[in-house]
């Protein structure tokens, strides 16, 4: 085994038993998550007690103007068609995508370390070649 196969065999089981250990101490997740009671008050300003608007006369009790059946906009066909209301949208990454994302440039920085391993292993024995031959070249006069 080269040394740099057992040095990324070293590196991601340290990586994996680190990750084990730290999830046994403090597990994470939805999963694990305690469930908390929120106070009456908290309740109550997200959730407000609102009094129902009378809808047969709503500008009894208030001056507002009776113009309200004019603000109500109808909605064209080439309005709805611009916004669609699907929940199949094409620009929304999903899970496999995003893992792909990882995994590949996992994938290009692995081949790179790979490929800087073996230019520098490579000069490294014409480097000690080159030195052997120079050695040897260089004989004294007897």
């Amino acid at each position: 085994m080269s040394p740099m196969t057992s040095f990324i065999f070293l590196f991601s089981s340290l990586a994996f038993l680190i990750t084990a250990r730290a999830q046994g101490r403090a597990p994470h997740g939805l999963a694990n998550a305690n469930p908390m009671a929120f106070s009456p008050s908290a309740v109550e300003f997200f959730h407000p007690n609102t009094k129902e608007p009378d809808t047969k006369s709503p500008c009894e009790g208030s001056s507002c103007s009776p113009l309200h059946l004019a603000a109500q906009v109808r909605s064209t066909p080439a309005y709805e068609s611009k916004f669609s209301t699907s929940s199949k949208s094409g620009n929304r990454l999903g899970a496999g995508a995003m893992a792909g994302i990882v995994f590949s440039v996992a994938s290009v920085v692995l081949l790179a370390m790979g490929a800087f391993y073996v230019f520098r292993s490579r000069q490294t024995n014409v480097s000690r070649a080159n030195s052997v031959q120079a050695s040897n070249s260089v004989k004294p006069d007897a």
